[in-house]
């Protein structure tokens, strides 16, 4: 192993023993409403460094036996035969008209599409949280939380089916049309493994993983904003690996650029941290790839100009974005020092109980900000109206309140840093909320069958998935891979997930919501394979 090596390798070892640190640190009762006296982080004190010492020189030997063996034997069960012809390491290009593309295409779209329109028939029409639910009763005023144009595609869909057949098709509309979308783009990274190369096995392995995890069709039946911001998002990591490994050709056809920036606008149309994750995937691009500046800021230029001026066309004049939204954890580190009660100012203390009766910041929950932010007595409009004044006081509050500072940002976060922690608000509902729009599930399959197969999808142990905090873990070893062995163009796919993850370490609302990362779900196993793709493409080419 070289010097350069090692030292991502230690690297790597210390931000893993830190991790387990501090989760060793976090009392949590499993309920992420509890209040502040029952979900705490344990004082720190000079104790603790023989521990996170401990746990540094255990982690060194385990990640080095990660890179130097693990690593090694997977590279050789999944790497292309030597001839590079038969059934094993077939190309994309193969038949003189491409049919035979089109053929594998259809097939793997076609076997992940039966398997889960099986299951939108268990649950037909689909799924539907209360956010959904308001947005179809008055999508203008839930601007105020959503994108405006997450909001028209929810709502316009619903309103084309129940104008086709009632309001329950309007719902199977949406998830049909998502099904349809995810299938595809899934199909779409099946077919960028047999192109890198990638043994058939692996490709088939990969099919029946998402074809088979309920993980992935309940998200697909889900008429959540997550989901199409998930299917735009692992899209543009798919067409960024295929740049990666196309030796610049992908940047020099029009109809790549076009995909890209329809994935663009996609990202900034369902979430509202959108914009951080094309302004800064679109930083990097332009570093490297220098020679296709021109094109990379064209593309996002273009998406850009048709999101604005979509969102400024539609949204209403007389409705404002709520504050509360992008500053939950400033909240919840305020909330931190108000519960206590301690050294607060006069000035201050009026401010706060403006903003939230004394009495009521007692109802501190450091793993939820919705616990105070949606409090019936908060005053949500005076935070709007005051947004200075709470930064500086949050500013203010600061230097003396440092430990409870960062107490609060831990207990609100360790759900997306942390490795394996889990809780039962780590996945998705799977019911429609309770709602005067006449929307409800209605299986068209007979009660035994819908029971039967509903178990199977709906129970813990298929459910269950890695969570969040251990996803980002592997994504960051590999990131790490690809920038010691310098491939700099394949570690910038990575980019637009760890702008999300930043994203949601800066303003995520709770500590456990997985479909703010369910394109982790989705990314996993090309990630498993993703450090040899760059090898299998050189070494198909020379075939």
């Amino acid at each position: 192993m070289t010097q350069r090596g090692r030292g991502f390798l230690r690297l790597f070892s210390l931000c893993t023993a830190v991790n387990v640190f501090l989760l060793y640190k976090i009392h949590f009762t499993g309920n992420l409403r509890d209040s502040w006296r029952s979900n705490y982080v344990e004082p720190f004190c000079a104790g603790d460094i023989p521990v996170l010492l401990l746990l540094f020189l255990v982690s060194v030997p385990v990640c080095e036996w990660l890179g130097t063996k693990a690593l090694p034997w997977l590279s050789g069960r999944v790497k292309l035969t030597n001839q590079g012809n038969g059934r094993d390491g077939i190309v994309m290009e193969d038949g003189p008209d491409g049919r035979g593309v089109r053929r594998r295409f259809w097939k793997v779209f076609g076997a992940i599409g039966m398997v889960w329109f099986f299951f939108f028939l268990v649950m037909y029409p689909g799924t539907a949280m209360n956010d959904t639910i308001y947005i179809l009763q008055d999508p203008w005023l839930a601007s105020r939380q959503h994108p405006i144009l997450y909001n028209m595609y929810t709502y316009g869909l619903y309103r084309l089916g129940t104008m086709i057949w009632n309001e329950n098709f309007g719902l199977a509309l949406i998830s049909l049309l998502q099904m349809a979308a995810m299938d595809y783009v899934l199909t779409y990274g099946i077919l960028l493994l047999s192109r890198c190369g990638f043994k058939d096995w692996v490709c088939r392995l990969t099919t029946a993983y998402f074809a088979l995890a309920p993980l992935f069709s309940t998200y697909a039946v889900s008429a959540i904003k997550d989901t199409p911001f998930s299917i735009f998002l692992f899209y543009l990591l798919v067409l960024l690996l295929d740049a990666g490994l196309g030796q610049n050709e992908a940047w020099k056809d029009k109809w790549f650029c076009v995909r890209v920036a329809c994935c663009y606008l996609g990202v900034l149309a369902f979430r509202s941290n959108g914009f951080v994750v094309v302004a800064g995937t679109v930083f990097v691009l332009l570093f490297v790839y220098r020679k296709w500046r021109r094109r990379i800021l064209g593309t996002a230029f273009a998406a850009a100009v048709v999101y604005f001026g979509m969102s400024r066309a539609l949204s209403p004049e007389n409705v404002e974005k709520l504050f509360q939204e992008s500053a939950g954890i400033p909240l919840q580190q305020v909330a931190s020092v108000a519960a206590r009660g301690e050294g607060l100012g006069r000035e201050q203390r009026e401010y706060l109980c403006r903003l939230l009766p004394e009495e009521k910041w007692d109802l501190y929950a450091p793993c939820c900000a919705d616990v105070i932010k949606w409090d019936e007595a908060f005053d949500r409009q005076f935070l709007n109206e005051t947004k200075k004044e709470f930064l500086l006081l949050w500013l203010d509050l600061l230097p003396e309140n440092l430990d409870q500072y960062v107490r609060a940002y831990l207990l609100n976060t360790f759900g997306v840093w942390g490795i394996e922690t889990r809780n039962r608000e780590q996945y998705y509902q799977k019911n429609i909320f309770e709602n005067s729009l006449n929307l409800y599930q209605e299986s068209p399959l007979p009660q035994a069958v819908r029971t039967f197969f509903y178990r199977y999808y709906c129970n813990r142990f298929t459910y269950s998935f890695l969570s969040a905090g251990t996803v980002f873990w592997i994504l960051f070893a590999e990131s790490l891979y690809l920038l010691c062995r310098r491939r700099y163009r394949l570690a910038a796919v990575y980019v637009p997930v760890w702008l999300c993850f930043v994203s949601l370490m800066l303003a995520t609302p709770i500590a456990f919501t997985f479909r703010y990362v369910f394109v982790l779900a989705m990314v996993f196993p090309f990630a498993l394979l993703f450090p040899f793709a760059g090898e299998l493409f050189t070494e198909r080419k020379k075939l």
